[in-house]
């Protein structure tokens, strides 16, 4: 799970990039975690495709009035989900000396699935239910930051 769906929901994509990139480069020094050799990659598929996305799918669902909270889950949700096919796109870049390109896509595709469709589902969930909680206890922080509009 990412956390860039509510960071992008919350503060806006830009923000959520640069967080997500002093995060990563945190986690490849301080505990190996993709390393340095792969900081690149990962800084483009977790700390800026998914909180465009993210923030794109919350702006167009919330324009079509569609509810607050499924306009949430449907954001982290595919935001999540789309920095793995971007992992998979990656992947598939630099490892498909013995297939096609489309074939090693759809093969990491694949592989990610199992795992990631049911993290997705759960984070997806999770920021919903953080943003409910947010909305009782912080409205003055949310209005603060622009995500609570004034009578809201």
């Amino acid at each position: 799970m990412t956390g860039t769906g509510l960071g992008a929901i919350l503060f806006g994509p830009c923000v959520t990039s640069i967080l997500g990139i002093i995060v990563l480069i945190f986690q490849a020094i301080l505990l190996a975690h993709g390393g340095l050799t792969t900081l690149g990659a990962n800084c483009f598929s977790m700390a800026i495709a998914g909180p465009i996305i993210s923030w794109i799918l919350y702006k167009l669902l919330q324009k079509a009035n569609v509810n607050k909270r499924v306009c949430i889950f449907v954001a982290a949700f595919l935001g999540d989900l789309f920095t793995y096919c971007v992992t998979a796109v990656q992947m598939a870049l630099a490892h498909h000396a013995d297939t096609t390109f489309g074939a090693a896509v759809g093969k990491f595709l694949l592989v990610f699935a199992p795992t990631q469709v049911p993290l997705a589902l759960i984070e997806g969930v999770i920021t919903v239910l953080i943003i409910m909680g947010l909305e009782t206890y912080a409205k003055p922080e949310l209005r603060a930051i622009g995500y609570l509009k004034e009578g809201k």
